[in-house]
């Protein structure tokens, strides 16, 4: 019976938005600061150049390249060529708590060549400023032919010892060659430059670096520019974007497997090859959104605009909502057994072509 009552609200979506919760209410009323100090922030810092900057190469090998992100005492986002690649983001991070995993990084980069890895980072969950911590860690690599004991460290990007983003004035560089070798080099901190954080609400740090690839996809790097749109040409983007997640809702609400497929198909072709799944991984991928569209244990919440904060990434050729109460994606699905379980579903658009309509990528 929940579910007829969603499907009636995505047709009289507005009259539905007296049901946003309290709860809601209060978190996005919470966050109005950090959008606010957000948006200046991507204003402020607005590209002049677009990546990746192509390099022709000859490279026949199945490479996966990797960043290893680690953090602690603070909120991050980290963007490959202005695309997300991870957040760390809310209350998990209000007693220090961060992450430490690797993140394949292919089906963001597109082609060998030039690229831009931007970390935006925030203080702790419900602290304004940046006191004295605050860090980001990020290592560089890949490994050949799906065969992790093939990695190799990105030299330019200060190898296995990787970047440390903190206020701290020395890093730790691990061991450089072997033990009794000329080469080597024992284990020791190098001097390095502070980031100013303290007293920040927000700081952005950016830099490059080159990746290779045995494949060259095209995927959003050709499409129309959505702000440029919007803010030269006066189009209602906003509107445009909201009745593709009418679409994307009623799909899900419908539990219509197939016409979420076909929907994320070209997301998944673009995911799946530059990844190199096997065919056996692809199938497995592809019955984990079957699982989660037929799975009667999670009920589709309503789309509410009040929660929509709009995105642009890639340079402007992205587009898609946000939820102004934690920045996660707007369709979401609740676990009935356990209401504080959710399952967020994301979506990038594109406008292939001038004149053509809002495409999942």
């Amino acid at each position: 019976m929940k579910i007829i009552v969603v499907v009636l609200c995505l047709f009289a979506l507005f009259s539905c938005q007296s049901n946003l919760s309290q709860e809601t209410k209060e978190k996005i009323e919470e966050k109005e600061t950090f959008w606010k100090e957000r948006t200046q922030t991507i204003y402020k810092n607005k590209n002049t150049k677009e990546y990746p900057l192509k390099k022709d190469t000859s490279l026949t090998e199945q490479r996966t390249n990797r960043i290893y992100l680690r953090s602690n005492n603070c909120q991050f986002e980290a963007f490959v060529d202005d695309v997300l690649l991870y957040k760390k983001m809310g209350e998990s991070t209000k007693k220090g708590g961060g992450v430490s995993t690797n993140f394949d990084i292919n089906q963001l980069l597109l082609t060998s060549g030039t690229h831009e890895i931007k970390i935006r980072m925030y203080p702790k969950y419900n602290e304004p400023v940046f006191g004295e911590g605050g860090y980001v860690g990020l290592t560089f690599s890949y490994f050949k032919n799906r065969d992790l004991q093939t990695k190799e460290y990105n030299l330019n990007m200060n190898g296995a010892s990787g970047m440390d983003l903190d206020q701290s004035t020395e890093q730790w560089v691990d061991d450089k060659g072997e033990l009794g070798n000329a080469d080597y080099v024992e284990a020791h901190y190098e001097p390095k430059k502070p980031l100013p954080l303290k007293g920040l609400p927000i700081y952005e740090w950016r830099s490059t670096f080159d990746a290779q690839v045995n494949f060259d996809k095209i995927g959003w790097r050709n499409s129309v520019n959505l702000k440029k749109e919007q803010d030269d040409e006066k189009k209602d983007i906003r509107t445009e974007l909201l009745k593709e997640y009418q679409k994307i809702h009623e799909i899900i609400s419908k539990k219509d497997v197939t016409g979420y497929l076909s929907l994320i198909r070209e997301r998944e072709e673009l995911v799946m090859a530059t990844l190199h799944y096997r065919e056996n991984e692809k199938e497995l991928r592809s019955n984990e959104f079957v699982k989660i569209i037929k799975d009667n244990d999670y009920e589709l919440e309503p789309l509410f605009e009040e929660t929509f904060q709009l995105e642009y990434q890639g340079y402007g050729k992205l587009v898609m909502f946000l939820n102004k109460a934690n920045g996660e994606g707007i369709i979401r699905l609740k676990n009935k057994k356990n209401p504080d379980e959710n399952v967020y579903l994301d979506f990038r658009f594109q406008r292939k072509g001038k004149g053509e309509k809002l495409t999942v990528i």
